[in-house]
């Protein structure tokens, strides 16, 4: 860990913002929280310099809209007084330093015989078929929750237990071993042809909305995700893309999607009415 004679901890250890209000802070998941009572904000991006071509359209308002932001190229070294280096040569002195490193799989108690691999990052474990099965061990290991980084994770991780559910209870079969591995590599030669960085391309990590959704429709055992959710997940990624903080209040939904909204709506009411009228009734 850097040698600094000044605060430093991990995220992990990390609770409330208070103790860094009126500070400068950067970017990542706590900074996130720490926004909000931070004195200035300092992003940097994983390039070497800083210009149109390196910035989003909502970072560039962002920039525009608060002079207290400022963005920099990527770190280039931390000194043990505290001040952080970019690549361009700019500095800020840091007080004190949060790591958010993130975490890496491992899996010490396992004794697979070397069938199930994690790579040298710690951020990918397979080969998993459908995300969920790895081959030669299935279905008696199952992996859960391995996609990290996915959208509607709660969705994602319900149809991952229907389909182990579903295995074990013996209503659905599993392919055989070579067929499960052959999915595996035309699902990640697929990802490569795409443009998919080859990082995200060997980690199941990094799908996208569609996919979640098809992983949904075909394991869940319950009725196809709408359309209009569809659609409504595809405006939200978009507008949030287009500026950071103005996207909720944009109303710029199709009428699919409003009529989609208002229905739900009207579904929610009747059903916490019913459960309302129901808790009446038993006391």
């Amino acid at each position: 860990m850097w040698e600094l004679r000044r605060q430093q901890l991990h995220s992990h250890s990390y609770r409330v913002p208070d103790t860094f209000r009126d500070k400068v802070v950067g970017s990542g998941d706590s900074a996130m929280d720490l926004c909000g009572v931070a004195e200035s904000v300092h992003l940097t991006i994983n390039m070497p310099t800083v210009d149109e071509q390196t910035t989003t359209p909502a970072i560039s308002k962002m920039l525009a809209s608060h002079a207290d932001l400022h963005l920099h190229p990527h770190i280039d070294c931390l000194h043990e007084d505290g001040t952080v280096v970019f690549a361009d040569g700019s500095f800020v002195v840091a007080d004190s330093v949060i790591y958010c490193t993130g975490y890496k799989y491992s899996f010490p108690f396992l004794d697979t015989g070397g069938v199930v691999t994690v790579d040298e990052d710690g951020t990918c474990v397979g080969p998993l078929f459908e995300h969920t099965f790895q081959p030669a061990l299935a279905p008696e290991l199952s992996c859960v929750g391995v996609p990290k980084k996915r959208l509607f994770v709660p969705w994602f991780l319900e149809a991952q237990g229907r389909l182990i559910a579903q295995v074990l209870s013996g209503r659905s079969k599993l392919p055989p071993v070579s067929e499960m591995l052959r999915a595996v590599e035309e699902c990640r030669r697929a990802r490569e042809d795409a443009g998919v960085p080859a990082k995200c391309a060997r980690d199941i990590a990094c799908l996208n909305p569609n996919e979640t959704y098809e992983f949904w429709d075909k394991y869940s055992g319950l009725p196809p995700v709408e359309e209009w959710k569809r659609e409504l997940t595809w405006v939200f990624l978009r507008d949030i893309d287009d500026d950071r903080e103005t996207f909720r209040d944009l109303h710029n939904d199709s009428d699919s999607v409003r009529d989609g909204l208002q229905r739900w709506l009207l579904l929610s009411r009747a059903t916490q009415r019913e459960e309302t009228a129901g808790a009446s009734a038993q006391v």
